[in-house]
């Protein structure tokens, strides 16, 4: 079971984005995207298609973080660990080890 999901709310815990807080865009095995963090410049070309025109020139992107690099934050807002447990209708849960209830 996966610990962080698309749509999460995580804590970043190391690098020169530590403590900034933002939703998860993408997550790609062990690495995760998240909204606001780790921007980039990416410089483009314009290209052209069957679909339009594409503006080149230098556009700013989020690039992805190492997974270990991020925390869950619970409902209650506190940045916690991630555990699991099988739950009523025999599916596993995603709970907080911090405060033991259910994410």
């Amino acid at each position: 079971m996966p610990k962080i999901k698309k749509d999460d709310t995580v804590l970043v815990i190391a690098g020169k984005e530590k403590g900034v807080t933002g939703k998860v865009l993408h997550v790609d095995g062990s690495r995760v995207t998240v909204e606001g963090v780790n921007r980039v410049k990416r410089h483009t070309r314009e290209q052209t298609g069957d679909k339009g025109v594409k503006v080149g020139g230098i556009i700013t992107v989020e690039a992805s973080l190492h997974i270990s690099n991020v925390m869950l934050v619970d409902g209650e807002g506190q940045a916690t660990r991630v555990g699991s447990r099988v739950g009523d209708d025999g599916r596993n849960v995603r709970i907080s080890r911090r405060t033991g209830k259910d994410i």
